[in-house]
């Protein structure tokens, strides 16, 4: 297998440097069509994938019987933007085969810092929300404010925190936005969208009882208006949740997805009344196609780990089986999103054809909606990953990597 491998290598290193779109025909593989594994000869014409044989082919790939699938997404990264370690971080998305990127949360300076590493040929395809809207000194003020000001940890900004409300905020309209009623978000959105996020975030954290109270997040009427502002701008919005009557209220406002499940850093003491998700809550977000990122991996270290687990393991299946659209997410601020899949895996709760489809399919769709990717089909854009082993018999053999394509062009 291993010589077999380096041969397939070996003739991607022998096509010729790139000028332009060049036509490939890829023949001998096994092409993953949603449920399972199909051979057959696929042909990259422009960019995009085609059953169609051009008149003229540039280079014939033998794949040898391997498993062809879509590129993997993450729609909550937190390693990329104001990280010193990025472009290491960017190099591990493109070996794992991760080449779709949503930041939900990012700085005007950690985004600047980044942008001529991504969208680009050969590297990871990346969107950005910007800053997070929030209520006054609502989350995430200090998670920004805090290292800005020089107060590295949790314990100095503690420490320091009632000084840290009265002096100049320097990210303050750049990380994140204090609005706290409807004067204030028309006063800003202006300012918001020049900033030309991708995405918005919000924050409804209790909403019910602390809506708009420092150190939580938006009213619910506040937030309601930005949800309106932002689709009348074609903006989706994504909000970070506390618990299930948070979710509740992301659905009757029209939020297009939720950045983390309520619970996903319980500890395992105590009951999860406060996290459960009811039927018809299900059945609300499956409707309005509502994406879910659970980062359920943020609570691996529990002390009560057999509770979270099993508590983990069955929101996840109830999720899916409802139908509703799953994503996976890191929101880890130094490496890749493998530790969260690995933590899935551990779960065992979903079969690997279901982890697969939230990864290529579904995952992909949540950051780039409009465009064709997450398939492999006629018409959609020509970029996956060659597989050395079959994802369905272990998930993670998702990352044994022979050769990656994106765009119509491979990635060395």
């Amino acid at each position: 297998m291993k010589k077999t491998i380096l041969a397939l290598l070996g003739l991607i290193i022998l096509i010729p440097a790139m000028t332009g779109q060049k036509t490939y025909e890829f023949k001998n593989g096994q092409w993953f069509n949603g449920t399972d594994f199909v051979q057959g000869t696929w042909y990259v014409v422009g960019g995009n994938l085609t059953r169609k044989a051009p008149a003229k082919i540039d280079s014939v790939v033998n794949l040898d019987g391997r498993w062809v699938v879509p590129p993997v997404g993450d729609a909550n990264v937190g390693s990329v933007a104001g990280n010193p370690t990025a472009p290491q971080v960017l190099k591990s998305y493109r070996e794992e085969g991760v080449f779709y990127l949503q930041t939900l949360s990012n700085s005007k300076m950690g985004r600047e810092a980044v942008q001529n590493d991504v969208n680009r040929s050969g590297e990871p395809d990346a969107t950005f929300a910007n800053g997070g809207i929030t209520c006054t000194f609502g989350q995430p003020f200090t998670r920004y404010e805090g290292p800005a000001q020089g107060l590295k940890t949790p314990k100095m900004i503690a420490e320091r925190y009632e000084v840290l409300k009265t002096i100049d905020h320097t990210l303050l309209g750049d990380a994140y936005w204090f609005i706290d009623n409807k004067t204030a978000l028309d006063q800003n959105w202006e300012k918001i969208k020049a900033q030309k996020p991708a995405v918005i975030t919000i924050y409804l954290l209790d909403v019910n009882k602390n809506g708009g109270k420092e150190g939580f997040g938006l009213s619910e009427d506040v937030a309601k208006a930005v949800v309106k502002k932002a689709h009348k701008s074609d903006l989706r919005v994504f909000a970070y949740v506390l618990n299930a009557d948070d979710v509740r209220t992301g659905i009757k406002i029209g939020v297009d997805g939720f950045a983390n499940l309520p619970g996903n850093n319980w500890d395992g003491n105590g009951d999860t009344k406060a996290f459960e998700l009811s039927e018809d809550d299900l059945k609300k977000m499956a409707k309005k196609k509502t994406v879910v990122i659970p980062l359920f991996s943020h609570a691996q270290g529990a002390a009560n780990r057999t509770a979270v687990q099993e508590y983990q393991g069955k929101t996840l299946r109830r999720l899916v089986e409802a139908g509703v659209p799953v994503a996976i997410g890191s929101d880890d601020p130094q490496r890749t999103m493998r530790n969260e899949l690995n933590y899935w895996y551990q779960l065992g709760s979903l079969s690997n054809l279901q982890i697969m489809r939230i990864l290529c399919e579904t995952t992909p769709k949540a950051i780039f909606p409009k465009r064709k990717i997450g398939k492999l089909d006629e018409g959609y854009e020509a970029s996956f990953l060659v597989l050395s082993d079959n994802p369905l018999q272990n998930i993670l053999k998702i990352r044994v990597i022979a050769m990656k394509m994106k765009n119509g062009q491979m990635v060395k």
